[in-house]
Parts: structure tokens; sequence; C-alpha cells
């Protein structure tokens, strides 16, 4: 009998620090999770416009994509994205716009996509009779510009990390013979990629090979990234931002830089 009692002692003995070790194993787990808050700032495409399936564009897909982390417990997204904005006006808004500033105090990750409408508006006032100086002068004010708005979003949060998109070409298959136009995304995205680069836990995040359309059977025919105005990503095009944006977050989550 005594046997048997020290059996089964041991038995419970053995079941019962099994079950603690799982348990504690599980706690450790859960504390090494991240609760991700991501503030998207920016113009149209922090908004979303293009999206058929009303997703939400890169922000929402990419918050669904960081939910089935292992890594990740929560994730919450605040979206400050306005159609149309040009980086002066998004500076404006956050200088002005106390929720948003709030917002930018709170967030372990900030994501923005600005400058398309920058460029759009010299090719709307030049049309035919733009040329590469017109859009060098532009990128030099938007570059400071982009000074001034990293400035402030590191007055108001000094260590989330900040990803910023660069911008693409829309018009490769309808004005694939146009290559000057080429060599000002070119540009542009050189001296932004330069001016972050001046910044501390900052990621340039460059889309225009993953939205450009170069095969040669599309040419004349729609982008098939790009929504039916042409020009804004479609769910498609938006999922491919998502995952580059996905992939440059789940490197800062693995290096520690979200907490």
């Amino acid at each position: 009998m005594n046997k048997k009692i020290l059996w089964l002692a041991g038995i419970v003995i053995i079941l019962s620090a099994a079950i603690l070790g799982f348990y504690v194993i599980q706690k450790q787990q859960e504390a090494a999770r991240v609760d991700i808050h991501l503030v998207a700032m920016g113009d149209s495409l922090t908004e979303g416009s293009g999206d058929e399936k009303k997703d939400g564009g890169y922000v929402g897909i990419v918050k669904n994509d960081l939910k089935k982390r292992e890594d990740v417990n929560k994730v919450t997204t605040e979206n400050y994205g306005v159609g149309g904005n040009r980086i002066d006006q998004l500076m404006k808004r956050l200088e002005t716009q106390k929720d948003f500033q709030k917002s930018v105090k709170q967030a372990n990750a900030i994501s923005i996509t600005i400058g398309g409408n920058d460029v759009m508006k010299v090719v709307r006032q030049k049309l035919l009779d733009a040329n590469e100086k017109d859009f060098t002068k532009a990128s030099q004010t938007f570059d400071a510009h982009l000074k001034e708005l990293l400035d402030e979003v590191r007055r108001l949060n000094a260590d989330a990390p900040i990803y910023l998109f660069g911008i693409y070409n829309p018009y490769t298959t309808y004005f694939s013979e146009m290559k000057v136009f080429d060599d000002i995304i070119a540009n542009w995205n050189a001296a932004t990629k330069k001016t972050l680069k001046a910044e501390k836990n900052a990621y340039f995040i460059s889309i225009n090979e993953q939205l450009e359309e170069r095969g040669a059977t599309k040419v004349g025919k729609a982008n098939p990234n790009l929504a039916d105005d042409f020009f804004h990503p479609n769910h498609s095009g938006y999922k491919k931002m998502a995952d580059a944006l996905y992939k440059q977050i789940g490197a800062s989550i693995e290096d520690g830089n979200i907490e």
C-alpha cells in the first residue's frame, strides 16, 4: 500500500511540475509578445483610396497580417491619411490637430505615404512643358519639408520606428515611352531616402518595383496593381505595400525596436 501511495504521489508531483512548467513558459511567451500601436499618416495611399474591397488599404491589410504573428499580442491602428495632401498640408495638420499629435505620442510604429501629390502638382502646373529642373526644385522643397516633418514627429515621439513609403510611376503601361518620368521618380526617391538616412530608427520602403508594371504585354493596358482611376493602388497593389511594411515591422519587432 505504501509503495502504491508513493508511486501515485510521484506521478502527481511529475504532472504538477509539468503543468507548472507549461504555465510558466506560456506566461513568458505572453510577456514577450508586443502590442503594436501603428499610426499611419499621409495622403490618399494611407487613406486607402482605390481599395475595391474596402479593407482600408495597406493599413487595414497589415493590421490583419500582424495579428497573426506569434510574437504580437494586440494590434491597433489609427489612420490620418487625407486624399490630395501634399507634404506641407500634412505638416500643417500635425502641427495644429491635437488628436493627431496625441496619437503620434502614443504610437510605437509610424508609417507615412507622402510625395505623390507634390510630384503631380508640378505635372498639373507645367503639363507637357515640365522638365527635370522643375522636378528637381520641387524635390528639394519637398525634402526640406520632409526634414521638418520628421523633426516634428521626433519631437512628439523620440523612439517609435518610422516607415516612409517611396513614390511610384503610375503611367508605365500607357506612357512607357516617357523615360524622363522614370528618372524623375528615381531621383525623387533617392533624395527622400538620403534625407531619411539621417534620422534614427527610420526606414525607407520602396514600392515602385512592386506597383509599376513593365511587362511588354501590358503596354497600352491597365496596370493590374492600380485601381480604375489608373493612379491609386487597388487591393492587390495595397497588399504589396502591406507586405513590404509587414516585413519591415517584423524586423523591428525581432530587433527589439518595438516594445
